[in-house]
């Protein structure tokens, strides 16, 4: 069209018709900046469309994710909460005489009751999409919120539970591991080397349930605990609302 318009306008510069000339130049010129507006719309499109599909990809990938997080979220908050029962059992039995000690499993009750651990999800695709700069892609305010809020009590649950492993190893465990046997309690985790209870260890617990650092020991412990798990429920929740609003992306 382009070589039609200018061979029309080279035969009226020869012909010497320059007002005709004229028209068909700015008619060229009309006819080049539509062309370039199309093409230009048709990029933009073609770009739109390009973030629109990687969209739905995140949003499809942030959906599995969070799903997968829940299940093992679930998990982690049902073993810290058995936890917590047998450290709830221990305290229960502060300030008991020998014979009252001697009718329950003492050595099975301690050995659970130090159960503990931190959760550590899969967060590849936040981290992909803060790391490239593209969160601007999801177009949801409430959802970016929510995965903003998602690493900041990560971040402090984190902060918990090292504060939860040094109350554990450093009082707990050096308490423990003057006046129990660990290896009778072994006997009780999966990790039991099947050699039997210790013999040097009368398994006598009286001195230490009726001792003060004992009982404020294992409050300790059920503080931590319960800290976490709150931790984990509010996680919980806050990826239940993350997987509602990546739901059902075509």
């Amino acid at each position: 069209m382009i070589k039609f318009f200018r061979k029309i306008r080279y035969n009226l510069m020869e012909q010497n018709k320059t007002g005709k000339y004229l028209k068909y130049a700015v008619g060229e010129i009309i006819l080049v900046v539509i062309g370039i507006l199309i093409a230009l719309q048709v990029n933009n499109w073609n770009e739109r469309r390009k973030l629109q599909n990687e969209s739905q990809e995140v949003l499809k990938g942030l959906n599995i994710e969070f799903k997968n997080n829940r299940e093992v979220l679930k998990e982690r908050i049902d073993y810290i909460e058995d936890a917590n029962k047998y450290v709830q059992a221990v305290l229960s039995l502060t300030n008991k005489d020998e014979s009252q000690l001697r009718a329950v499993n003492i050595d099975s009750i301690i050995s659970l009751s130090l159960k503990y651990g931190n959760y550590n999800p899969a967060n590849s695709t936040i981290q992909e999409l803060i790391s490239s700069g593209k969160l601007n892609i999801i177009e949801n305010d409430q959802l970016k919120n929510n995965l903003f809020n998602w690493l900041q009590i990560l971040e402090d649950t984190d902060e918990d539970f090292k504060n939860q492993d040094l109350q554990a190893i450093t009082m707990l465990e050096v308490y423990l591991s003057k006046n129990i046997s660990f290896k009778n309690t072994v006997t009780y985790h999966p990790l039991d080397f099947g050699d039997g209870e210790s013999k040097l260890f009368d398994k006598k617990y009286v001195h230490i349930f009726n001792d003060l650092e004992f009982e404020n020991l294992y409050y300790g412990k059920r503080f931590w605990n319960t800290v976490m798990i709150n931790h984990y429920k509010e996680l919980d929740h806050l990826a239940q609302e993350i997987i509602n609003q990546t739901e059902n992306i075509k």
